[in-house]
């Protein structure tokens, strides 16, 4: 979340960073509809995945 914000307000100033938190704040909603999640209590450890949970036929070089 830092990046964007940072760099948002560095380009259009504290119009930019409401406008990139309304963004994530829009993406986070259709994230957690589409996982049939109504709020952030919804969302357990099953919803998330990160890198090392994918299985992978090869290890990467």
């Amino acid at each position: 979340i830092g990046r964007p914000v940072v760099f948002s307000l560095a380009a259009d100033g504290e119009a930019g960073v409401r406008k990139v938190l309304k963004m994530l704040h829009d993406e986070l909603e259709i994230i957690m509809a589409l996982c049939g999640c109504c709020s952030l209590k919804d969302i357990t450890r099953d919803h998330v995945v990160i890198e090392w949970d994918r299985p992978r036929i090869a290890p990467r070089l």
